[in-house]
């Protein structure tokens, strides 16, 4: 490891035990949002979309349960949060190296905080969007990948790339495919048809689920690419704030200081700033993309994020409506991130152009506020943004080990959106954890209810699973028939969750099996046999498990041959004289 290469990791370490440090000072979970990490994840049929139904995160689901049986929980998550940000660092420090020639720290510095310390980051951390975060910081090594890491080791191009992108797909959708989109608008012309055969293979572990699963309906679009879309902070607009990589369409995590005009505006000055200076700057030597590629990839991601906020949110509705694919964009803000990549090479271009002249009365000193320009006008990164830590009760450990002993399907209940907030966990709305939390089959009411920020109106963005919708019509059933009624479509148990100020839907006929403080599971008895009826347990065919089957063994045979062929060269390159 070259001294550059320890000075940039040290740095991303810094910034991220900054942002992480009071996760580890003590025991607990961070729990917020998306965020659901949970004591000991049991691995089932669903963590890798072996079920037939909708899949949710896989494969990330099916990795965290295989990791957690070697690094508790706890430490699994600390490790998943600090680990990609360093991982950014470095990645960042050997982009400005490859693209902008040897440079000194300074100048490394100011492009991995543009990466690692911006109101993307924050967030999306905020919404407990860890995975796809952790894909988002991976994105320099895309950009490496694609263009080569330096003139030596080609032959091994395509095994960087392939790792790279399988490691993307595998945090999220929409940061495989922001990685495919880096390589191919930066990679050679002449390697376009490689990129895309292995941006292709790369996201089959969650593309080939989610097109084969027995249980999904068409995508609900309807208001929501409206509702999502990115919003203003400040009075100056939004096209300010996505040019300074805020903008989120959930107003309520907004940083506190995104709200001042006047940092907003210096933000986007200093974008515009960075990106004139990437404009200007000499990018031949390098023998890699030239600026405007750069710029084009920003443009694109800019333009992307824009457009529902824009008036293209009707628009997209209506193209989403025939062509499914496209309802991936309406959290537009997500795909926002590639443009980090040329706002952060074309500050360290500035920087170094300030650099150059630093005999310039004031040179020195605007330089070093642009290196730290990143933490100065977004102070409230720092230590962990807000989250606290929350342990998980008991309840948890005794409801598993009874449905371990005797298996069946689990409705949770109150049946009012995924979205809880525990007492225990602080009262934050987070994602409901017990279909991690506990084993089988395990269904929530998954629609999200959202309140529009410009209208107040509830948008109520609905389920995509059938089976959601079998039980929501079970329990529209009388009181003394919805036991029947649930049986029925294979569901045996109840998960009641206790304290959370939600209406109760009493089911006549179930039995108390655990009772502690926070859950109850209450049993409806044993299904009768399904008989062709439909059932929220699905039975996949043999040949849609084959295909998924495919699917995970394409996309991981390319991330295990892709690291085999890279350690073999250099293994080779070490023993050659």
């Amino acid at each position: 490891m070259s001294r550059a290469t320890r000075a940039d990791a040290a740095l991303g370490l810094v910034v991220a035990l900054l942002v992480t440090g009071p996760l580890w000072l003590g025991g607990g979970f961070w729990l917020v949002g998306d965020m659901v990490f949970v004591p000991d994840q049991p691995l089932t049929a669903g963590s890798w979309g072996l079920d037939g139904a909708l899949p949710r995160a896989v494969p990330m689901d099916g990795l965290l349960a295989l990791l957690d049986e070697a690094v508790p929980g706890e430490v699994l998550q600390r490790l998943l949060l600090t680990l990609p940000l360093v991982a950014a660092a470095v990645g960042t420090g050997r982009l400005v190296r490859r693209v902008l020639g040897p440079q000194p720290f300074v100048v490394r510095a100011a492009a991995i905080l543009t990466v690692c310390w911006n109101p993307w980051v924050q967030v999306h951390l905020q919404q407990g969007q860890w995975a796809i975060l952790a894909g988002a910081l991976l994105l320099p090594w895309a950009a490496l990948a694609a263009i080569g890491d330096d003139g030596a080791g080609r032959d091994v191009g395509w095994a960087r790339l392939g790792v790279v992108l399988v490691l993307s797909a595998i945090c999220s959708p929409s940061s495989g495919v922001c990685a495919v989109v880096v390589a191919l608008v930066l990679g050679p012309r002449r390697a376009l048809p490689r990129t895309l055969g292995l941006g292709a293979v790369a996201n089959l572990p969650w593309l080939v689920p989610a097109l084969v699963a027995a249980t999904a309906a068409r995508v609900s679009t309807g208001e929501v690419f409206a509702a999502f879309a990115p919003r203003a902070e400040s009075g100056l607009g939004v096209v300010p704030s996505l040019l300074g990589l805020g903008g989120s369409w959930k107003l309520s995590l907004v940083p506190p200081e995104r709200e001042v005009a006047l940092v907003v505006a210096t933000t986007a000055l200093i974008s515009a700033a960075a990106l004139v200076a990437l404009a200007r700057a000499d990018l031949s030597d390098g023998g890699g993309p030239g600026a405007g590629r750069w710029l084009a990839l920003g443009a694109g991601a800019f333009a992307v994020a824009a457009l529902p906020a824009l008036g293209g949110a009707p628009l997209l509705a209506a193209l989403a409506e025939r062509v499914a694919p496209l309802a991936m964009l309406r959290d537009a803000h997500r795909f926002l991130i590639p443009a980090v990549l040329p706002l952060a090479l074309g500050l360290a271009a500035l920087v170094a152009r300030l650099r150059a002249a630093r005999a310039r009365p004031g040179a020195t000193a605007l330089a070093a506020a642009l290196v730290a320009a990143p933490v100065l006008l977004l102070p409230s990164l720092a230590w962990g943004p807000g989250l606290t830590r929350a342990a998980y009760p008991a309840d948890y450990a005794e409801v598993g080990a009874v449905l371990r002993a005797r298996p069946g399907a689990v409705v949770v209940m109150p049946w009012e959106g995924s979205y809880r907030a525990f007492a225990w966990a602080g009262g934050r709305a987070w994602l409901d954890p017990a279909p991690r939390a506990l084993p089988g089959r395990v269904l929530v009411d998954d629609r999200t209810l959202l309140t529009d920020p410009a209208t107040g109106r509830l948008v109520v963005v609905p389920s995509e699973d059938p089976a959601v919708g079998r039980v929501a019509r079970a329990l529209a059933a009388p009181v003394d028939q919805r036991g029947a009624a649930l049986r029925a479509i294979g569901v045996r148990y109840l998960l009641v969750e206790q304290g959370l100020g939600l209406p109760d839907e009493p089911v006549a006929g179930a039995v108390p099996v655990y009772g502690g403080p926070y859950l109850q599971l209450l049993d409806l008895g044993e299904p009768p046999p399904a008989r062709g009826r439909a059932s929220v347990v699905p039975d996949p065919p043999i040949g849609q498990i084959l295909l998924v089957i495919a699917g995970q063994v394409g996309g991981f045979g390319l991330l295990l041959v892709g690291a085999v062929t890279i350690l073999r060269s250099r293994s080779n390159g070490r023993h050659t004289p």
